[in-house]
């Protein structure tokens, strides 16, 4: 995955419960100072575990869509 398509934590939001470290598959996360980093993220491979885990909803995951038009033109959406 490239560096824009990481999981992106809200500190705000997060209760440093370490559930997503735990459960990534890849260990791409880790705790540092109670709060959950990406620490690895040529190891993300984006199954979408963390997001899906926490319980405060503090971890999101950019998706990109890329449309094909008539023209055969790409259009793209980050979401």
């Amino acid at each position: 995955m490239g560096s824009d398509f990481l999981p992106h934590i809200d500190v705000a939001k997060c209760i440093g419960c370490e559930l997503c470290v735990k459960l990534c598959p890849n260990n791409t996360l880790a705790m540092v100072q109670d709060i959950p980093l990406v620490s690895a993220p040529e190891a993300c491979t984006y199954t979408g575990a963390c997001q899906e885990i926490c319980p405060t909803e503090a971890i999101s995951l950019i998706y990109e869509i890329v449309f094909l038009g008539e023209n055969k033109k790409m259009g793209r959406r980050r979401l």
